[in-house]
C-alpha cells in the first residue's frame, strides 16, 4: 500500500535513529544511511507501506518522490497516470486544486481509527476496497494465483491443494521477527529476575551470601548481555546498532529500551563489583 504521509506518523515516532522523519512540507521521508533494520517501522505502520529493501537491508517506502518535489516536479505516479486519477498538492492552501477537491466531495481515508491523520484521501472508493476486513469472504471473492517468480521468492510453490486459492496481494510478507526476538524475551526475564530476587532478599533482611552478592549479579550480566547480542543480531544492519545511541530519537521506545538495558547492565556490574569486594 502507498504511504499515507500521516500528520502523526507512527513510523517516525518509533524509529530509534530518526531514519524516518517528517519534512517541513509534510512529506514523511526516509534516510537509508541511518536505518539499522530493526523493522519496528514496519510493525508501526497501519497501512503496510514499509518494506525491506533486499539490496540495502534497510527499510524503504514511497517518499512522495521528494527529490522531484524539490525540483518543482510532481511525483512520478501522478505524471504517468493517463486519466489524472491521482491528485497531489498543498492541503493547507484552500485555493489549491486538491484542497478544493477534498473540501467539496465526500472522501474517505484508510484506517481512520488509528488516529494517524492520513493525508491520502479516496474519492468514490467502496469501503470494502479500503478495509480488507470489510470485503465479503464467499464464492464471489476474486482470487488470483501469483506468478512462479513471486512464489519462489515467498518459498511456497504450491497454493492451497483443495481450493487452488492464493492471496491476491503481490507483496511478500516475510516474518518480521523470528526466534532471536522470541529468545530475547526469555533471556531478559532471567537477567531481570535473578537480580530482583536478590534485591527482595536484601530488602527483607535475608542474607544469601555469595549467591546474592556474586552469582545473582553475574547471571544478570550474562543474560542481559545475551539479550543485547540477540537484539543486535536480529537487526538487518547490525553493524549500525550503535546509531541508537549516536543518532537517537528520544520519542522512540526502542531508544529508551536500549537505555534501560545499558543502565541495568551498569547496576548489575556495580553490584557484582561490590559483591566481590564483600566476599574477599
Amino acid at each position: 500500500m502507498r504511504c499515507n504521509h500521516c500528520t502523526d506518523a507512527p513510523c517516525v515516532a518509533i524509529c530509534p535513529t530518526k531514519a524516518l522523519f517528517k519534512r517541513d512540507d509534510g512529506i514523511v521521508d526516509f534516510d537509508g544511511d541511518r536505518c539499522i533494520g530493526c523493522k519496528s517501522c514496519m510493525q508501526a505502520c497501519p497501512y503496510d507501506a514499509i518494506y525491506l529493501d533486499e539490496q540495502t537491508h534497510t527499510a524503504a517506502k514511497c517518499n512522495f518522490c521528494a527529490h522531484r518535489v524539490d525540483e518543482g516536479l510532481e511525483p512520478a505516479c501522478v505524471v504517468v497516470c493517463p486519466t489524472h486519477s491521482i491528485w497531489v498538492g498543498d492541503l493547507d492552501d484552500p485555493d489549491s486544486g486538491i484542497a478544493r477537491l477534498v473540501a467539496t466531495n465526500d472522501t474517505t481515508v484508510r484506517a481512520p481509527e488509528q488516529n494517524t491523520g492520513p493525508n491520502v484521501f479516496y474519492l468514490g472508493a467502496d469501503r470494502a476496497v479500503l478495509d480488507p476486513l470489510a470485503a465479503p469472504v464467499n464464492e464471489t471473492y476474486l482470487w488470483a494465483r501469483p506468478d512462479r517468480q513471486r512464489l519462489e521468492t515467498a518459498g511456497d510453490l504450491d497454493p492451497d491443494p483443495e481450493t487452488q486459492a492464493s492471496t491476491t496481494l503481490n507483496t511478500a510478507h516475510p516474518r518480521r521477527w523470528g526466534w532471536r526476538v522470541m529468545t530475547y524475551l526469555w533471556t531478559k526475564s532471567v537477567g531481570a529476575g535473578v537480580l530482583l530476587i536478590a534485591a527482595l532478599a536484601l530488602a527483607l533482611g535475608a542474607r544469601l551470601g555469595a549467591v546474592g552478592d556474586v552469582v545473582a549479579p553475574a547471571l544478570a550480566l550474562v543474560f542481559t548481555a545475551l539479550t543485547g547480542v540477540l537484539l543486535v543480531w536480529d537487526l538487518k544492519r547490525p553493524e549500525r546498532f550503535w546509531y541508537i545511541f549516536a543518532k537517537p530519537n528520544p520519542r522512540s521506545w526502542l531508544f529508551w529500551g536500549s537505555v534501560a538495558l545499558a543502565a541495568y547492565s551498569g547496576v548489575a556490574a556495580l553490584w557484582l563489583l561490590l559483591g566481590v569486594l564483600e566476599q574477599t
